[in-house]
C-alpha cells in the first residue's frame, strides 16, 4: 500500500497491504485520512500532506479501537470547522457498525500542526433529529434539523458543547448554531412564524454582578446559510444604583424591549436553550421567562400592573432595601 506523488512519482508513505484499506481525502486536499483492518482490529491514521507528517487515531480516553470493532462502510466525513477557522475541517469518524452488539459510536477529530508535527485530539458527539417542517431559507422546500451534543471526555455526561446544524433536504449544511453550558456560552434560539413565513430567533439574555445585557436577532436564511436580518434590538439596564458605576435603569425602555421579544417568543418552538448552564430542547417559546428574574417573594410581580408599574415598583423595591432615597 503505496501513497505516491502523482507528479513526481516520489513515495511519500508505504506500508504493507492489509484485509481492506480505504482513503479520504479532505475537500482541500490538505489531509488524508487511512483506515484499514485486519482479521480482528481497525485502525486509522491521518496524514497532513504539506510535510508529510502523520497521526493515529485513538478513542478519547488515548486507547486504540479495540479489537473485534470493526469500522462502517461510509466511516468518515470531513466536516468544514466554522468554530476554528485556521483548522478548515475537522474528521467525523464512525467507529462500529452498530448492531449485533457492535455499537457505534462518532467521534470529531480536530488537528493541529505543532513544531511541524500533526496532532490531533477527540471528543465523542453524538446526533438527534429534531421534529418539526420549517423552511428558513424560504425556497419552497423544508429543511432538516439536528441537535449535535459534544462530549467531553472525563465527564461524558457534561456536553462540552451543543450544536444546532440546519441542513437542506440534500444533507448539504446551511447554518450552525453553537452553544455551552458555561455561562459565555448561554444561547437560546427558536423557531417563529411571522407573516407566514418561517424565521429563527436567537436571544441573549446575559446577565451578571448586576448588569444586564439583553439583545435578540430574528432572521431568515439565504440560500448560502447568510443570515437575513428581519428586525434586531437591544436594551441595557443595570441593578448598581447609587454606585459611580449606575449606567442607567429606564423601565419604559426595558419593558418595550421586553413586551417586544415575547411578542415574537409567543407561538415559537424552542430549538435549543443553555440559559442558567441547563440544556433545555422543545415546548413553546413562550414559556421562556429567564429574562424576568427580578421578581421573588419579596418583591412578587402584580399581575394587576403593567410591565413598566412592575419594573417601576422593583426599582423602588431595591433602592429602598439599598437606603436610597
Amino acid at each position: 500500500m503505496q501513497i505516491v506523488d502523482t507528479r513526481t512519482g516520489e513515495v511519500r508513505w508505504e506500508d504493507m497491504g492489509y484485509v481492506s484499506q480505504s482513503a479520504l481525502w479532505s475537500p482541500d486536499g490538505r489531509y488524508l485520512a487511512l483506515a484499514y483492518s485486519g482479521r480482528t482490529w481497525s485502525h486509522v491514521k491521518i496524514f497532513e500532506t504539506d510535510a508529510w507528517t502523520s497521526w493515529d487515531f485513538t478513542l478519547p480516553d488515548g486507547s486504540a479501537i479495540p479489537e473485534y470493532t470493526f469500522l462502517p462502510e461510509d466511516w468518515g466525513a470531513w466536516v468544514r470547522n466554522t468554530a476554528v477557522p485556521e483548522e478548515a475541517y475537522h474528521l467525523l469518524l464512525t467507529v462500529g457498525r452498530g448492531g449485533d452488539g457492535e455499537e457505534a459510536h462518532t467521534y470529531r477529530c480536530s488537528l493541529q500542526m505543532e513544531d511541524g508535527l500533526l496532532t490531533g485530539s477527540v471528543l465523542e458527539q453524538t446526533t438527534e433529529v429534531l421534529p418539526g417542517d420549517y423552511d428558513f431559507d424560504h425556497d419552497g422546500e423544508a429543511e432538516a434539523m439536528e441537535l449535535v451534543t459534544v462530549l467531553t471526555p472525563d465527564t461524558p455526561y457534561f456536553p462540552a458543547w451543543y450544536e444546532l446544524n440546519i441542513q437542506k433536504r440534500d444533507g448539504t449544511k446551511l447554518w450552525t448554531q453553537e452553544a455551552a453550558l458555561p455561562h459565555v456560552g448561554w444561547v437560546s434560539l427558536f423557531a417563529c412564524e411571522i407573516d407566514g413565513e418561517d424565521y429563527l430567533l436567537r436571544y441573549l439574555p446575559w446577565a451578571g454582578q448586576g448588569y444586564y445585557a439583553y439583545d435578540y436577532q430574528l432572521f431568515s436564511l439565504s440560500s448560502a446559510g447568510e443570515e437575513v436580518p428581519l428586525r434586531e434590538n437591544r436594551v441595557e439596564f443595570d441593578m448598581m444604583f447609587g454606585s459611580d458605576m449606575h449606567l442607567g435603569f429606564d423601565p419604559a425602555a426595558i419593558a418595550a424591549f421586553l413586551e417586544e421579544v415575547h411578542g415574537a417568543l409567543e407561538g415559537s418552538t424552542l430549538l435549543l436553550t443553555t440559559e442558567h448552564g441547563k440544556f433545555r430542547t422543545g415546548g413553546s417559546g413562550g414559556d421562556f421567562r429567564e429574562d424576568m428574574d427580578f421578581w421573588d417573594e419579596h418583591c412578587p410581580y402584580d399581575e394587576s400592573r403593567s410591565l413598566e408599574e412592575n419594573l417601576r415598583n422593583y426599582e423602588a423595591y431595591v433602592k429602598e432595601s439599598m437606603g436610597i432615597q
